[in-house]
This record gives C-alpha cells, sequence and structure tokens, in this order.
C-alpha cells in the first residue's frame, strides 16, 4: 500500500490529539468491518456445513440403494451357504454368527444347518459347554465335523463333559480332528468315544509327549484303534497323527485307506526305531496312500530293524512318501507294495543333513515289489550312475521322473534316448538344481524321442513336458530349443509341488532376463516356442 506526501508527513511529525483521535476512530471503523466480514463468512460456513450435511444424506441414499442391488445381496441362498461354508472351514469359527448380523438374506442362510457344521470346542474356553450346545442345536442332523481342543491346564472333568455333550451326536460325525498338548488329554478324549461313528471318514490327532521323561511312562494312544475299528467306525478312510515319538504298538485302525504318520523333533527318549514303524504298518493292509514324516533332531540316532529279511506286505499302496533323515528310506527295504504308481522320496539335506547313500535300499525296493510306478520323485536325494541305470531299467512304466538337487550326469541322461531307450513310457520331466547336467543333453533326449526308426517293436514316448529350474548348465539357448521341440517349464507347478511350500525354487529374475533377451522371439506365434513362464 503507497502513501501520499501528505500521509508520510504525519508519519514524521509529533502527532496531535485530532489525528490520535482519528486514528482511532478509523481502528473502529475498520474492526467493525471485519466482525461483519466474519459473520458473512461464518454465514457462508453454516450453509456449506448444511450443503454437506445434505450430500452426506445422498450418499447414504446411494448406498443403501445400491446394497439393494448388490450382487452379494443377489446371490442364492445356497451359494452364499457354500460360501458361508468354506469361510469356517478356512479356521473362522464364528463366521455363522458374524455373518447372520449382516442383512435378512445372509442371516437366513447362515441358519443353513450345514454352516453350523464344523464344532469347534476349545476346552480352555469357559463357555465351552454352552457354545457346543448352541452350535449342535444350530446344525440339528447335518453331518458333523468335530475339532476338541485341550491342553495340560484342564483337569479331566471338563474335557469328559464337553465330550459327553459331542459324543450324543457322534452318529453324525464326518470328521474328528483332536489338539492336545499332551498324550494324555487325547487319550482321555477318545475314551468317551463310547458310541458308533458310522459316518466317519476322518481322525486328525495333534498332541505331544509331554507326560513324563520316562519312556515307559508315556502311552500310546490304543484306544484309537479300539473306539474305531471296522465295526464302529466302518466308513473310516484316513487317519492323520501327528506327535513327538513314534508308536510302538499298532494304534491305528486295520481297516484304514490312507495314512499320515509325521513325527516332530522331540527330546523324547523313545528311540526313532524302523522296528516300531513296521509294527504299526503291519496290519495296515488296505492302505492306499502313505506318507511317513521323522524329525532331523531326535534324542537317539535312527535304530534300523534288526531282521534284514523282515517284510511288510501292502497289497493296495498306491502312493508313497517319506521325508526325513537318509535313514528313513532303509524302510523301503522292508515294504512290499506290487501295486504302487507314485513314490516320493524327500530327505532333509537342505535342513544340513549329510545324506548316506540311498541307492541299495531304492533297488532292494523296486526288485523286491517290482512296482508298476508311474511316477517317481527324488528331492535331495542323490543315486549313483549304477543305481539310477538300474532303476530305470526295472521301471519301463514309468511316465514321471522329478529330481530336486541330483548329480544325474549327461551319460545317464542318454539312456533314456529314444527311440529305444530306457522308461519307454517316459512323458514328463522335472529338474531342478541338477549340477552337471548339460542343457544339450536334454535337448538331444527331446530330440531323440521324435526319431521313428526301421525296428518293428515298440518305441520310446515323446517327451511332453520338461521343466528346468536352476541348472547351471542348461544356457538359454538350450531352454528355447527345448521349447520349439515341447513344452518347457520354467516354472513350478501349480498344484503338488513340493517346493511352492520351501521356496527353494522362486527364480523370478532369471525368467524376467529371458523374457527381456527374447522378447521378439516368444511373441512370433510362427516361432512355435511353448515355453511356461
Amino acid at each position: 500500500m503507497f502513501l501520499s506526501d501528505s500521509e508520510r508527513l504525519q508519519y514524521r511529525l509529533e502527532p496531535t490529539p485530532e489525528v490520535i483521535q482519528s486514528a482511532w476512530n478509523t481502528i473502529a471503523g475498520h474492526e467493525s468491518a471485519i466482525g461483519d466480514l466474519e459473520d458473512q463468512i461464518q454465514g457462508l460456513l453454516n450453509q456449506v456445513r448444511d450443503l454437506r450435511y445434505d450430500q452426506a444424506k445422498h450418499r447414504a441414499a446411494i448406498e443403501r440403494c445400491k446394497g439393494l442391488v448388490t450382487l452379494a445381496r443377489r446371490l442364492p441362498e445356497e451359494l452364499l451357504i457354500k460360501i458361508f461354508e468354506h469361510c469356517v472351514e478356512d479356521g473362522w469359527t464364528r463366521a455363522p454368527v458374524v455373518v447372520s448380523h449382516v442383512c435378512s438374506a445372509w442371516r437366513k442362510a447362515a441358519h443353513a444347518p450345514k454352516v453350523w457344521s464344523h464344532v469347534y470346542a476349545n476346552g480352555d474356553d469357559p463357555k465351552a459347554l454352552e457354545r457346543t450346545r448352541f452350535w449342535l442345536s444350530m446344525a440339528k442332523s447335518a453331518n458333523l465335523h468335530v475339532t476338541v481342543v485341550t491342553s495340560w491346564r484342564i483337569p479331566p472333568r471338563p474335557v469328559m463333559e464337553l465330550m459327553a455333550i459331542l459324543v450324543e451326536r457322534s452318529a453324525q460325525w464326518r470328521s474328528l480332528k483332536i489338539e492336545s498338548d499332551t498324550l494324555h488329554h487325547a487319550d482321555l478324549i477318545l475314551a468317551e468315544c463310547t458310541k458308533p461313528t458310522p459316518e466317519l471318514r476322518s481322525i486328525d490327532i495333534r498332541t505331544a509327549a509331554l507326560d513324563a521323561q520316562d519312556t515307559e511312562a508315556i502311552p500310546d494312544l490304543t484306544r484309537l484303534v479300539d473306539k474305531f475299528n471296522a465295526d464302529f467306525a466302518p466308513r473310516l478312510a484316513s487317519v492323520s497323527y501327528v506327535s513327538t515319538i513314534v508308536p510302538v504298538v499298532p494304534i491305528f485302525p486295520t481297516h484304514l485307506t490312507n495314512l499320515v504318520l509325521e513325527i516332530k523333533e522331540s527330546p523324547s527318549h523313545r528311540p526313532l526305531s524302523a522296528e516300531a514303524i513296521i509294527d504299526v504298518l503291519e496290519d495296515l493292509t488296505e492302505l492306499r496312500t502313505l506318507s511317513l514324516s521323522m524329525p532331523l533332531m531326535y534324542e537317539h540316532d535312527f535304530v534300523p530293524e534288526a531282521d534284514p529279511e523282515r517284510i511288510v506286505l501292502l497289497p493296495a499302496l498306491d502312493t508313497l512318501t517319506l521325508y526325513g533323515p537318509t535313514d528313513l528310506n532303509e524302510i523301503l527295504t522292508h515294504i512290499q507294495a506290487p501295486a504302487l504308481h507314485e513314490l516320493y522320496l524327500r530327505s532333509l539335506e537342505d535342513l544340513g543333513y549329510r545324506q548316506r547313500p540311498i541307492g541299495p535300499s531304492l533297488a532292494r525296493f523296486i526288485e523286491l515289489s517290482a512296482p508298476p510306478l508311474r511316477l517317481l520323485e527324488l528331492h535331495d536325494i542323490d543315486l549313483d550312475p549304477e543305481t539310477f541305470e538300474a532303476c530305470f531299467a526295472a521301471l519301463p512304466g514309468l511316465r514321471e521322473l522329478r529330481l530336486h538337487e541330483s548329480s544325474i550326469s549327461d551319460a545317464t541322461v542318454q539312456l533314456l534316448n529314444g527311440p529305444r531307450g530306457l522308461c519307454p513310457r517316459l512323458t514328463r520331466l522335472d529338474l531342478r538344481w541338477c549340477g552337471h547336467l548339460h542343457g544339450r543333453a536334454l535337448v538331444d533326449l527331446v530330440q531323440s524321442r521324435h526319431v521313428v526308426d526301421d525296428l518293428t517293436g515298440p518305441v520310446s514316448d515323446p517327451i511332453e513336458e520338461i521343466g528346468v529350474i536352476n541348472c547351471c548348465f542348461v544356457t538359454e539357448d538350450d531352454v528355447l530349443d527345448l521349447a520349439r521341440m515341447t513344452v518347457c517349464r520354467l516354472v513350478t507347478r501349480e498344484v503338488d509341488d513340493y517346493c511352492r511350500t520351501c521356496g527353494c525354487c522362486a527364480n523370478q529374475r532369471y525368467r524376467t532376463r529371458l523374457r527381456m533377451r527374447h522378447v521378439s522371439e516368444l511373441i512370433h506365434q510362427k516361432a512355435g516356442i511353448r515355453l511356461l513362464l
């Protein structure tokens, strides 16, 4: 703001009373104008606030209208019931209660008995009895999936009262899951299962041997075979047993078709014994799938079977999985499985375990059983060239071979070369971390399987898919050559891939570089490259 000459003169001279009075009058006028402007601003702000409120009402009305036409309101009741069931299956046990508060349609769907069929009874909850009664009343006559959780802090009486309520509906049990940190409480739960379970399909037990340090004082869950035999549970097919000790006596119902036996790391004084495992398996002649997982750290070394000629016959076994120290694979020499189609051998070498040779055990198992294997997976388990050749020669029906961190050589792979090589039915190869294998050997293998000679007789099947992950001597050119002849996979499989659980075969950076370097070839349709990136 600029001042006139007369105004400047006022600031240079001492003000007179008239000048002072005039200044105060001017100040009062400006303050009055500021007050009037403040009133106008406040009025405008009130109008804005009223407009904001009206705007919020319109938005709320829009949300209500959208809620009427939203997909969640228009879903069929059957689909809502299925969604709520999946929520409970994924571990959200309070889902039926929560979703019933959303709207009348959801409340109606949430009252379907199937939504309440997963009964979660936690013994540590002081309201477990009331909650279990309510859940069972809502489930009505639906098949029940029962989970019972207990801990060492719970005295026996509350557990018995809780089980008494559940056992009244045992005819509806479809699955039973027991989670307890002591064998004593797990045994107490099984002791209360006094009624038949005609619809029961699976049992899952997770417990630990924390009752005593003395082996003799640690009981086995022998009630399992007594309470769920073929007479009381005729449809029982699967049992998963996770504990810290191997049972020393048979505890599983003999009519099982699927068994998962997993032993966790434990300071238990009970030895990890091959004899105990064989005793457990001896009467399970109807098994179709068997999975054995043993710990790396245990109080004692693995105790092999004293009788090298002892054999357990599993005539119906279709799938066998062994995971643990390489010693565990010695069990193979005592198993005869003439109908086996899939064999998965996985070692704990990635956890620092020094392997022992498994070749003799695997060779003896194949010789003894002569299984019609279609799939063989060796994860962190290596074989010498002679054993590889013997296994390939004994497995003419092998269709899929998976090797992880194997020292298989070019010469061994050449044994599979067509048109009349070993394993003539082999169509799928999955090779990971094979540090001695060159890409040209794989290219020659795939190429040779497409050759037809003039000789009579059956010829080898072509390779339909080959997976190559983190094999240092397989170059990008080798990968592209393979992809021009067959499907070449550089990523883990979507399903049935053990490496997805441990994350050892993530090669995102390599796949990104390959895609960027060869982008023109990959997008050109006439190039005929079948590459799974």
